[in-house]
């Protein structure tokens, strides 16, 4: 169950950010975009590369690792794209190391200990996502301050 709504989560969450990135990419500077892309994909990677990881304990890692890391790209490739081909490969490059490090600390976990690290995963997810679009709000904001402060010489 809690597998079931911690990856729901990561995906609702993922798509606000994308949404939001996509919405206001005209107002996104580029080293916030590339910021809002490695965290978007970083953050989806990990957490759904742990919850793989925990489903297959005692299985191959590959199955987990393909799946996390190739969600970890996606989302940073869709993220960073409307900002700049750079914050898009940055993007992907934190999907790859997301997805093989959430899967590997997955497969480690102790099964005792598995709910209390994605239910303490989903409350990280939440608080960073949280920030990252305060980090989109005061992005525009500061374009807007720009824009404001220029005045026509002529």
């Amino acid at each position: 169950m809690l597998f079931t709504i911690s990856m729901m989560l990561i995906v609702l969450i993922s798509l606000i950010v994308v949404y939001t990135t996509h919405m206001k990419r005209k107002q996104i500077s580029s080293m916030a975009g590339t910021i809002i892309s490695m965290t978007n994909s970083m953050m989806a990677s990990i957490a759904l590369g742990i919850i793989l990881g925990i489903n297959a304990k005692d299985m191959d890692l590959t199955s987990p690792i393909i799946v996390s890391v190739s969600i970890g790209m996606i989302a940073g490739y869709v993220t960073g794209r409307p900002i700049s081909l750079l914050a898009s490969l940055e993007g992907i490059m934190a999907g790859i190391m997301g997805g093989m490090m959430g899967a590997m600390l997955g497969v480690m976990l102790q099964p005792n200990s598995a709910q209390l690290m994605i239910a303490f995963l989903d409350v990280i997810y939440i608080l960073v996502t949280a920030l990252l679009l305060r980090v989109i709000d005061q992005e525009i904001k500061t374009k807007k301050n720009d824009h404001s402060k220029k005045t026509f010489i002529g």
